[in-house]
């Protein structure tokens, strides 16, 4: 009965969105990860089912000894699990259910008849069902390996390496193949399951959604350059910063969750960054003139969001959940979450704006709402005179998907910003990056004197050719001058 002891805490940190469905079930001190895994997913499948069951049949109110979500996990043993709660060790719990058995299954019963289901799997929530089963993605961490050794390995083990595409439906199985945007990105079919591959524990690769992997490759640092990950927790873009550095120079990743800043630095340390300094706080409590931070030219940013981008089935298990709840939620309340949420974002944008030397400033949520994104881009542009958004050159060109139009009077700004949606294969994201109207100018500049060097030096060279041909005219035309004295005067011009 330990191992359900532990998976109630799980689930109760869950709920609690204390962490994720992966870090908890795969965590170092979980014994048997792929059973705990198994059941916590299995029972969040039917968690809204199972509560309704427990509820009808009143059962925490004739057992008063067993724990809530004790009983949901045996719940889904008694009625949804092929093995069924019979094979567990005898114990107080399991006589608890065990008492209830004809209750439970009767009430079961009478839920399928009332919504007119046949099959259990009919009962698993719509928005489990109706998500998309996302490609595994895998980047490839060039801080310990190079993408061809890693296909090689994979290679290896029967994999197919097969052409770069953009549409990602239908992948075979047993297929790998480079994304067609990203170069240290690679792609598996969605059941592939690399929790244990020998890549993945050496931290050789990371597993990462493609539109995750945007920021930190728009930002892209140059070596021996100083960043701020702003809201770094749990690590992975960080690590891919250090990554394009090549391990140089510092990157200094802020967060407020103690807990996740441990992960952070658990999962750096395991991927072999050694350039990155955790620091357990806010960002917007730094002062920007602090000397510590005076080199500071990037700055990532991806603070908290509504999260409306996620079309993962791990995370979409949380939020059916709790879809009652939501779905009770006044449109009043979502708006007024809506507006918190980017009045914070613009906050730590703005704040970003204030370090001397900040040239490139990355902005990214998981979110779809324009009021998280490019409402927030056109509030921060009008409130500050130093940073413009980077040209589409500059943000994956090749990237089709672009910010909503409607949303700005110029429409070249829309196409500046990247947008991601599940139709693209991958979470529904957004990325913004501002760069300091000083350097763009400079950069202009700099562009236009070697511009003109570059037409100074063909004008002269234009004038030279000029003067060779006058010469060689002057020989033709001149037959009664003696040669000699016509092959020194054109030496002269030579």
């Amino acid at each position: 009965m330990n191992f359900y002891m532990q998976a109630a805490e799980i689930l109760t940190k869950l709920l609690a969105k204390e962490s994720s469905i992966k870090s908890l079930t795969l965590a170092d001190n979980v014994k048997e990860k792929k059973k705990m895994y198994a059941l916590i997913c299995e029972t969040l499948k039917y968690k809204n089912v199972i509560n309704q069951v427990i509820e009808n049949s009143q059962l925490l109110k004739v057992e008063k000894k067993l724990p809530k979500n004790i009983a949901i996990l045996l719940v889904h043993d008694l009625l949804f699990s092929s093995n069924g709660i019979k094979n567990l060790s005898d114990g107080p719990y399991k006589a608890a259910i065990m008492r209830n058995e004809i209750r439970l299954r009767a009430e079961l019963v009478k839920l399928k008849i009332k919504l007119k289901i046949k099959n259990n799997e009919d009962l698993i929530s719509s928005g489990y069902r109706n998500s998309v089963a996302l490609p595994r993605y895998v980047r490839v961490n060039t801080l310990k390996t190079s993408v061809e050794k890693v296909i090689e390995h994979f290679q290896s083990e029967g994999y197919m390496l097969e052409e770069p595409i953009k549409n990602l439906n239908n992948l075979s199985p047993k297929t790998i193949r480079k994304d067609f945007h990203l170069s240290d990105l690679l792609i598996l079919p969605p059941d592939t399951d690399l929790h244990n591959h020998i890549l993945y524990l050496s931290g050789d690769i990371i597993l990462q959604d493609k539109a995750s992997c945007f920021p930190s490759y728009v930002c892209s640092p140059s070596i021996n350059s100083y960043v701020i990950d702003a809201c770094a927790a749990p690590g992975n873009k960080t690590s891919h910063l250090s990554a394009i550095m090549k391990n140089s120079g510092k990157i200094w990743a802020f967060d407020l969750d103690k807990k996740r800043l441990k992960l952070l630095e658990k999962l750096t340390q395991k991927a072999g960054c050694k350039n990155i300094e955790a620091v357990h706080g806010s960002f917007l409590d730094v002062d920007p003139l602090d000397k510590k931070y005076s080199k500071v030219e990037y700055i990532l940013l991806d603070p908290s969001c509504s999260g409306s981008g996620i079309v993962n089935r791990l995370d979409r298990l949380l939020d059916s959940s709790e879809q009652k709840t939501y779905q009770s939620d006044s449109n009043q309340k979502s708006q007024e979450r809506l507006k918190n949420l980017s009045e914070f974002q613009v906050k730590i944008i703005l704040h970003a704006f204030k370090f001397p030397l900040a040239k490139k400033i990355v902005y990214s949520t998981c979110s779809i709402h324009s009021q998280e994104n490019e409402q927030v881009v056109k509030e921060v542009l009008q409130q500050n005179n130093d940073f413009i958004l980077a040209n589409r050159n500059d943000v994956i060109p090749t990237w089709n998907r672009r910010g909503i139009s409607s949303e700005f009077d110029d429409n070249e700004e829309a196409d500046k910003l990247i947008r991601t949606l599940p139709e693209d294969f991958t979470n529904g994201f957004f990325v913004a990056c501002f760069i300091r109207k000083l350097n763009y100018m400079e950069n202009a500049t700099n562009t236009i004197n070697t511009s003109n060097i570059n037409n100074s030096k063909r004008q002269k060279r234009k004038r030279k050719r000029k003067k060779h041909k006058k010469v060689d005219d002057n020989l033709n035309e001149n037959d009664d001058v003696d040669l000699e004295m016509n092959v020194q005067k054109k030496n002269r011009y030579i």
